[in-house]
């Protein structure tokens, strides 16, 4: 809405142009002026003549030079008023023309004065008072622009008129310059009505321009095209929007030209085709015939759509107004597209999935089989590749499903590696079994992603409805627990759904509920087996074993809980507390025994896991150097980067780090070089796993030398007999042991009592009072 300032420069612009039209109007005619004088110039030198009087001859002269000088202010004023544009300067002209209009009026009246105050004769003072008379009249007709000038020219010419009907000393002639005053007043009346309706006139006609030009800014500057048919049909407006919009050739919608005619020539011009001119030609006869709205989508040649609204009334016959709708639409499709695709590999979404599993199950004895299908360590695609790599790899994973499953199949991503297939009507196991098998070749065929080399199996669970369930949440539900079945085979495999994995999972849930409990209530506990010293027989380090004292279950192994714990991710809870009993208990032994700690694989490859090893140490106190952390190589394989920043960063704390279960993975060996270790635990398959080959006894040692060789304390685990024992002190290449055979994981109650029996006697002296040594012999 615009200001009141904006509304006063609006009004003061428009008193300036009404005052300047005012003075123009002054000067309108000037054929006018010339003959009107001319003919009262002529009636004074009759009268002149008649008299002989030389007052008559200087009024008649008078005039004519009054007419003369005023004729070439009119032709100067027609040269001006081209760059008339400021009040001031009309001021001027008003000025000028009320001067020598005033002083030739007196004159006239002076004129009249004359005939009648020096009493001429009638024919003299007839001329005289009907010229006068005349040009008074004219005023208010010619003049009626300027208030002053019809002021100045009704005083200047009636006055002496007046004055002289009086002084002729007839009654008859006061009478009329009685009459005659209110007469002379009428012309000033009028002059004003006159004025009133030109200012008006050009008040209205300013007004009509403003609004002519505001809505014609409007209309061409409005995001959409509009064009107008008068109730014949013929075009009456168009904005300038519109040709571009439609894509018309110039000159093809010009005022003037029928819509029919307009719509012909536009498919001609190849803007539409024939299907659309037959719509578009039957809502605008539509529009025109009903008097209704009417709306219509349709799409141009060049593919651009467009949306045409028609309006019609008696008044102002047919508005079309046209929309350009193709981003709205291509948006919509975005949307659309996002809302049920997956934006990598473009498969349905799960929300699109249970869309159609909905429609499927609400078809009567309609049946079909669901896979589950997750691609087995993806994350270390990820973690080693790169994310672009993974997406890639995604992306080929969906198109190798797509060449490989029944074609009427659909197929989605749920997220991550996790796929799901819906075949209809397939419903035979040993036609599934084929066809996961398939699936399976297929997928564990090599990627090549951006010059890498990707192998990667996957695990599928299978569902079938309605045996399996009849509600989408229940199926997938179902599918998964299979799924999960597969990936606790060992990956790599196919698995039907089994009622039975509901139990499964139905315990794998309470044991979460229970482990959130456990950790609430400090349930856990830690016991402790020993590491021996072979040299010296004493204790160096004992191992933290984590015990869970559940209250109706009594203690529960860890084998039984921490897979769950990984899962649901509370392993990272479960080491702190570990780590926080294991150094606070080590506190209360000497200063040579150390702890040794297993973190997990999870923990170790979080961002937390050394803040939570520092966080131990300075809670408890103890020193760095008595903190041993074991970690297996599943730890490590993960992502070498990141495995030797976390133990650069440990070792720089200064825990000791230890390598568990050594000898049993593939690249074993590559660690000793890569990763800062100081101990080695030999796994206890070579030293109880039944190897009693001069090979494997040729492989052990190798390995323990090779270890002493670098520097590292080695530790042989799994020690349960005498003989092993002996073996492993003939070697001379062992420094430490563990096993039953020494000491089984103890409570803390009492550890500390056989940490200080080891400290009193050598290890055979230790070995000679156990109840294994005396039954071995």
């Amino acid at each position: 809405m615009p200001s009141r300032s904006s509304h006063r420069v609006i009004d003061q612009g428009l008193r300036d142009e009404v005052y300047i039209s005012l003075v123009r109007s002054l000067y309108a005619d000037p054929r006018t002026l010339v003959v009107g004088s001319s003919g009262s110039v002529l009636a004074a030198f009759v009268t002149a003549a008649m008299t002989g009087h030389v007052a008559f001859y200087g009024c008649a002269l008078a005039m004519l030079v009054l007419t003369l000088v005023r004729a070439v202010d009119a032709v100067q004023f027609k040269a001006a008023s081209r760059t008339l544009r400021r009040p001031s300067q009309a001021a001027r002209w008003e000025l000028r023309y009320t001067a020598l209009s005033s002083v030739y009026v007196f004159v006239l009246g002076l004129w009249s004065f004359l005939a009648f105050a020096l009493q001429a004769s009638p024919p003299v003072q007839l001329l005289a008072f009907s010229m006068t008379l005349a040009n008074m009249i004219g005023v208010a007709g010619r003049n009626y622009g300027s208030r002053m000038l019809v002021m100045t020219q009704l005083s200047c010419a009636g006055v002496p008129l007046l004055a002289g009907l009086t002084l002729a000393g007839n009654s008859h002639y006061a009478v009329v310059a009685c009459v005659l005053a209110p007469f002379l007043v009428s012309f000033k009346t009028i002059a004003d009505k006159l004025r009133a309706t030109l200012t008006t006139a050009v008040v209205s006609a300013k007004h009509e321009r403003l609004l002519a030009a505001r809505l014609e800014t409007a209309l061409d500057n409005m995001a959409h095209g509009l064009c107008m048919f008068d109730q014949s049909g013929m075009l009456s407006l168009v904005n300038r929007r519109l040709p571009g919009i439609v894509g018309l050739p110039g000159g093809l919608a010009e005022p003037g030209r029928g819509i029919g005619r307009l719509l012909i020539r536009a498919q001609r011009a190849g803007v539409i085709g024939r299907a659309q001119l037959r719509s578009l030609v039957l809502a605008a006869r539509l529009a025109l015939r009903d008097h209704a709205e009417a709306r219509l989508t349709t799409s141009l040649v060049n593919g651009r759509i467009l949306e045409l609204t028609f309006r019609t009334s008696d008044v102002t016959g047919t508005v079309v107004v046209v929309e350009d709708i193709t981003e709205q639409r291509q948006q919509e499709d975005m949307i659309r597209q996002l809302a049920h695709y997956d934006p990598l590999t473009g498969l349905p979404n799960r929300s699109l999935l249970r869309s159609h599993l909905q429609s499927l199950i609400g078809e009567a004895d309609k049946s079909f089989a669901i896979l589950f299908i997750d691609l087995d360590h993806f994350k270390k695609v990820n973690d080693t590749l790169g994310h672009p790599c993974g997406d890639a790899l995604l992306v080929e994973v969906s198109r190798r499903l797509t060449a490989t499953l029944p074609a009427a199949s659909l197929i989605a991503r749920l997220g991550g590696d996790e796929f799901v297939a819906i075949m209809p009507d397939m419903v035979e196991r040993e036609a599934l079994e084929k066809i996961t098998a398939r699936v399976s070749a297929s997928l564990l065929q090599p990627y090549e992603i951006e010059g890498n080399a990707i192998v990667s199996s996957a695990s599928i669970g299978i569902a079938i409805s309605p045996d399996d369930g009849r509600d989408p949440d229940i199926v997938i539900r179902n599918a998964d627990l299979a799924l999960y079945a597969a990936k606790s085979s060992g990956r790599g495999c196919a698995q039907f759904y089994d009622s039975s994995m509901i139990e499964v999972a139905r315990a794998r849930r309470i044991v979460e509920i229970d482990l959130r409990e456990a950790l609430a209530s400090d349930q856990f506990e830690l016991f402790y087996q020993p590491i021996v010293a072979m040299q010296t027989g004493r204790i160096t380090s004992c191992e933290a074993l984590l015990r869970w004292r559940h209250p109706e279950r009594g203690i529960v192994s860890p084998g039984e809980f921490i897979g769950i714990a990984e899962e649901v991710g509370l392993i990272a809870q479960i080491g702190r507390v570990v780590l926080d009993k294991a150094c606070r208990e080590a506190t209360h032994w000497p200063d040579s025994v150390s702890v040794a700690v297993n973190i997990s694989a999870i923990h170790f490859r979080g961002d937390a896991v050394v803040e939570d090893v520092a966080a131990a140490l300075e809670r408890t106190g103890l020193a760095p150097s008595r903190l041993v952390v074991e970690l297996t190589e599943s730890a490590l394989m993960q992502d070498d980067a990141l495995a030797l920043s976390t133990l650069t960063r440990l070792r720089d704390l200064g825990v000791r780090i230890a390598l568990d279960d050594f000898g049993t993975g593939y690249s074993s060996l590559s660690y000793l070089q890569s990763f800062p270790l100081h101990k080695i635990k030999i796994d206890r398959s070579f030293v109880s796993g039944g190897r009693e080959t001069r090979k494997d006894q040729t492989l052990l040692v190798g390995i323990a030398r090779l270890c002493k060789e670098l520097g590292l304390t080695v530790v042989a685990e799994g020690v349960e007999t005498v003989g092993q024992l002996d073996t492993l002190a003939r070697m001379g290449a062992i420094d430490e042991v563990q096993g039953y055979l020494l000491a089984r994981p103890q409570p803390t109650s009492q550890l500390r009592d056989l940490i200080a029996a080891f400290a009193q006697r050598s290890l055979t002296a230790s070995v000679e009072r156990l109840p294994v040594r005396r039954q071995a012999r």
